[in-house]
């Protein structure tokens, strides 16, 4: 699959609470890339990361981080658990619009496995901010998730991004954990997914098999840290300097070498996200 000296990573999605100030988060990403350094045999050059937003107040906050790191950007939006506070309390993502570093809009979606926003406002939030990614010419980073064996969510979803796609819009479903008739769909619809370290998960064979299926183009990997950090490293607080662990885990299932599989998932957010 060729030489590599040096590589490039992109975790699309993850996290910042501003518990710490960027720089020390950064340190943090920093010597998890170090520790995760042998799944690869050349180094890491550079990382890309997206720092996503997932209620007004995170969305101001990710564009903070963003603006302080190198090759950082962010998305903003309102999470699904966040749907009806912020129908409560509003508030306004409008000042963050032509930021230089604002390339998604979200974390937005519905949930109806924790069911914590009504599910008609959900809906309500989902299609104000599906719109603003159209008037602000950005791809939407969907959340998605609902009861085992369920999949209302998905098909509300479903209905929404296709009026989305037909209006030029485009998305990613986020971890997706979704079945292959839905991936088929989203498929249809120009759709693209984000895997993380669950998928590295022992119990996660239903995760590997739908992934399996779904082109390499269409591709990203992230670490939506500080969740779901992937095996060995299950327990721990996850950063982005896990996300290696992610690559090299679809690379081993699809018969790549890490290094080659990271140049066409880092290849794959970057096109997307209008990065370089």
């Amino acid at each position: 699959m060729g030489i590599f000296s040096s590589m490039e990573l992109f975790d699309t999605h993850f996290h910042y609470d501003g518990e710490v100030t960027p720089a020390e988060y950064l340190a943090q990403i920093n010597a998890d890339l170090e520790l995760n350094s042998g799944v690869f045999t050349t180094p890491v050059e550079k990382l890309y990361l997206l720092c996503a937003g997932g209620s007004v107040a995170g969305s101001f906050r990710a564009a903070e981080f963003a603006q302080a790191v190198e090759n950082a950007c962010f998305s903003a939006g309102v999470h699904p658990h966040d749907a009806a506070e912020y129908r409560r309390d509003g508030g306004d993502i409008a000042p963050l619009r032509n930021h230089a570093k604002l390339r998604a809009i979200g974390e937005i979606g519905l949930d109806y496995f924790y069911d914590l926003s009504d599910r008609q406002v959900q809906r309500e939030v989902l299609a104000e901010f599906l719109q603003v990614a159209l008037q602000w010419d950005l791809p939407a980073m969907l959340h998605l998730r609902d009861k085992d064996g369920v999949w209302d969510a998905y098909e509300d979803a479903l209905a929404l991004l296709t009026d989305f796609h037909a209006d030029g819009g485009r998305f990613v479903i986020h971890c997706y954990a979704g079945n292959e008739a839905y991936a088929e769909k989203f498929l249809a619809l120009d759709g693209y997914f984000g895997v993380t370290g669950m998928y590295t998960f022992k119990a996660a064979q239903n995760i590997r098999r739908v992934i399996s299926r779904i082109p390499l183009e269409k591709l990203f990997i992230e670490t939506d840290s500080p969740y779901l950090a992937p095996v060995p490293y299950r327990g721990r607080a996850n950063t982005p300097g896990m996300v290696g662990r992610v690559a090299a885990a679809l690379a081993f299932d699809r018969n790549m070498t890490p290094e080659a599989a990271a140049a066409v998932f880092t290849a794959n957010g970057k096109n997307f996200y209008r990065i370089g």
